[in-house]
């Protein structure tokens, strides 16, 4: 594929780097979205950008033994909204078929490969770019609170090490020499030196998209509501905006990829897992880095004026309206 017209239907984080990434290439795109570039799950992203220490995925057996507990505790940092139990039996049923030992080891190999050089890729994505003074790059710590915690977690640690990721375990003493202001009640942490992260996940998003376009890229705001197909592949995006005719496409629309990848008859298992965040400014706080909180499935992330706090994961559907009574549980835990 050289010098071709590619369609990135999506303007989020993931979008918007395919798009200069390919531009970048010598391609010539364009980047569809219905809304502005980050207005998606990239506005309320906790700004961790992590390689290898990602490569174990949630599903799992130690997960796995935790989900009867977690369906029956409304503030436990993974719900299931009941009445959306009906629409999510089927991806539920593959999703508890996925938290078995060898199929966890299994998706872990595959994501390193997907995770191996990510910001490594950031780097030559963003060098000469303004978006370059919004990334931080001086690793991530994740933190347990008590030892049990931390000793539960240890086989996804050595995993994702066998894997080639590179992790320092911390005492106290350690992490309050690396972040001071972390208090005395974190028992232990893993340090991971590679990670990145943000100080703004939109501003990111954005920058990346302006760029884009000032190499000559074209970022559309329409909604996709068809694809048409000819001789068996894309051949034209039916839009709110009129018909877009397409050579090369890229689904990179998150949430909704799987309605897109259905218009061209490819079915794909996918469902919303929504999180939340909280913004707090002017915080005066000492962190430098961004911080992993495995028992709260929470991250905290220091920003120019004061934190952000993301995480949780609620399992509803794409309409479903959100329930900010999550975010007031990542304010209680944070």
């Amino acid at each position: 594929m050289s010098g071709c017209q590619v369609t990135v239907v999506g303007a989020g984080i993931v979008g918007a780097c395919i798009g200069l990434s390919l531009q970048k290439a010598g391609h010539d795109v364009v980047l569809v979205d219905r809304d502005e570039p980050g207005s998606g799950c990239s506005f309320g992203n906790s700004g961790a950008i992590l390689s290898l220490s990602a490569s174990t995925q949630l599903p799992g057996p130690r997960l796995l033994a935790q989900i009867p507990k977690m369906l029956l505790d409304r503030d436990a940092p993974l719900v299931v909204r009941w009445r959306h139990l009906p629409g999510l039996t089927r991806w539920f049923l593959a999703f508890l078929m996925e938290c078995r030992q060898v199929r966890q080891e299994e998706t872990a190999r595959a994501m390193a490969t997907l995770l191996a050089d990510t910001t490594g890729a950031y780097d030559r994505l963003l060098d000469g770019s303004p978006a370059d003074a919004l990334i931080r790059r001086n690793g991530a710590l994740g933190l347990s609170r008590t030892e049990a915690w931390f000793e539960g977690d240890r086989w996804r640690r050595d995993f994702n090490v066998s894997l080639g990721n590179r992790m320092q375990e911390l005492n106290r003493e350690k992490l309050h020499r690396l972040e001071p202001s972390i208090t005395s009640s974190v028992a232990r942490a893993a340090y991971y030196p590679d990670a990145y992260s943000t100080l703004d996940p939109v501003g990111l998003t954005r920058q990346i998209a302006d760029d884009m376009v000032a190499g000559g890229g074209r970022l559309v705001r329409a909604e996709v509501t068809d694809v048409r197909i000819e001789n068996g592949r894309p051949a034209a995006l039916l839009t709110n905006q009129g018909e877009m005719k397409v050579d090369r496409l890229v689904v990179a629309a998150g949430a909704y990829s799987h309605r897109v990848a259905a218009r061209m008859g490819i079915r794909v298992l996918l469902n919303t897992e929504r999180g939340y965040h909280v913004d707090i400014d002017d915080l005066p706080n000492g962190l430098s880095r961004v911080l992993l909180h495995g028992e709260h499935a929470l991250a905290i992330n220091p920003r120019e004026n004061g934190l952000r706090m993301a995480g949780n994961v609620e399992f509803s559907s794409l309409e479903a309206a959100p329930d900010y009574r999550r975010a007031q549980i990542l304010w209680r835990k944070g």
